[in-house]
């Protein structure tokens, strides 16, 4: 007889580095949705259609990224949440760094999907809190829209006190940050288990 697979029952604190990434993720779109993108074509001399192109790469890439980190992200939250970080911090390195169009779509690329990826784990996670889940996936979703509202902010204040480069410049330390964050709670979890 087969038996039954037991639902995974998740401890809330498990959420806190893939939340921090959850909202670095929305600062990095919003960041693309306010001034900065134009400013970014005005500066590296871009189409319009590339620089639709950058938003529609970032975009597509962040939902690609979110289904993959909601279907692995729910049996091994750390192993796909630190990698997706990774993959923040270093799209936010190119296009703080980026000296043409070619540069930035690529890095919207890699930097879409480690944060589609981020987030899908912790969308995963939160719906495995038991009857907590429809807080803490709104919790999430809150901490997403704060998120978008300080990449708007930001980006537009950096855009206009000193460059765009600034706005992805910031992100650094924060995902520096989320991935210690997530590493420590990852640790903490196995380390938990033995």
């Amino acid at each position: 007889m087969i038996e039954a697979s037991q639902d995974i029952r998740r401890p809330m604190w498990m959420l806190i580095g893939p939340g921090l990434g959850t909202m670095l993720a929305a600062y990095q779109v919003g960041a693309l949705l306010g001034p900065v993108r134009e400013t970014v074509q005005r500066n590296l001399g871009l189409s319009t259609v590339t620089t639709l192109l950058l938003l529609l790469g970032h975009l597509v890439a962040l939902v690609v990224g979110a289904a993959a980190g909601f279907a692995l992200g729910r049996r091994i939250p750390t192993s796909i949440a630190v990698p997706a970080v990774g993959l923040m911090l270093l799209g936010d390195l190119m296009i703080a760094l980026a000296p043409n169009g070619l540069v930035m779509i690529v890095a919207a690329l890699i930097t879409g999907f480690g944060g589609g990826a981020v987030s899908g784990v912790a969308l995963g996670l939160a719906a495995q809190t038991g009857e907590r889940r429809l807080a803490l996936l709104a919790a999430v979703g809150g901490v997403a829209f704060a998120g978008l509202l300080c990449g708007l902010v930001f980006g537009w204040f950096m855009t206009t006190a000193v460059s765009w480069r600034w706005t992805y410049f910031l992100a650094v330390p924060m995902a520096l940050i989320t991935l210690a964050v997530t590493g420590g709670v990852g640790l903490f979890a196995v380390t938990r288990k033995a």
